[in-house]
């Protein structure tokens, strides 16, 4: 019922990416700032997603009906056991309902060759605990609401012209990673975001930092470019 998936350019400074992708619950045709409506795109014919759901249940013991899912799903091979991600999540359940709502979104790791379950890798550094409106929140904007590891509370975002995106609130820039993988070995990574409690209204978003998805530095080699003196002639190989 919406298109969920979108490639994002930004020049706010109040907005710390300046390109990558953007994965939300609704219509990410209307994530542009100025902050001046409610999203609550997508209709009960779009669909939630099954892996999150049974993820969160089993790694955070969170249960939730799911609907207006976005994802994305791809495989890749580490060139180090180590690798991560920059992201930020976003939410207009920020506020008045950040009590009470809670869409949901997870970063599942696998090991293909090796078999397994998911892993979730978008969770409160040093926990268990996967990031949401409910985890990550400053009661400074709710007081009826106590604050929850405030420290990773980016921003409110008032009306007007000033945040780069339309959504009340969103986390600081956050970093996604895995360590001790098997360099041998295929992972697949789900990228995935939905609505919470059967609940289409107040659309959350996750941004993706481009360029940010670190399996190993220098896996394609040099850069073939004039500016570093590295370019191919023609004739060369």
């Amino acid at each position: 019922s919406s298109n969920g998936i979108g490639y994002f350019e930004n020049t706010n400074s109040a907005f710390p990416f300046s390109t990558g992708v953007v994965l939300s619950t609704g219509d990410v045709t209307k994530i542009p700032g100025p902050n001046t409506s409610i999203l609550s795109d997508g209709t009960a014919a779009w669909s939630g997603d099954s892996d999150l759901e049974a993820n969160l249940l089993s790694q955070s013991g969170i249960t939730i009906n799911s609907t207006n899912a976005s994802y994305i799903e791809f495989d890749f091979q580490p060139k180090t056991p180590n690798f991560d991600f920059s992201f930020l999540f976003a939410s207009e359940e920020y506020g008045t309902s950040q009590c009470n709502f809670s869409d949901a979104f997870a970063f599942l790791l696998k090991d293909v060759t090796a078999g397994g379950t998911n892993v979730n890798l978008a969770v409160i550094p040093g926990t268990a605990i996967p990031v949401s409106v409910e985890t990550i929140r400053d009661m400074t904007y709710n007081p009826s609401c106590p604050s929850a590891n405030p420290n990773y509370f980016g921003a409110f975002n008032g009306g007007g012209f000033g945040p780069a995106i339309n959504f009340n609130g969103q986390t600081v820039s956050m970093l996604a990673s895995a360590t001790g993988l098997d360099i041998t070995h295929v992972y697949r990574i789900k990228l995935v975001i939905a609505d919470g409690g059967n609940n289409t209204g107040y659309d959350s978003a996750i941004f993706l930092e481009a360029n940010s998805f670190n399996i190993g530095q220098d896996v394609l080699g040099l850069d073939y470019t004039t500016a570093n003196n590295a370019a191919i002639c023609p004739g060369n190989t």
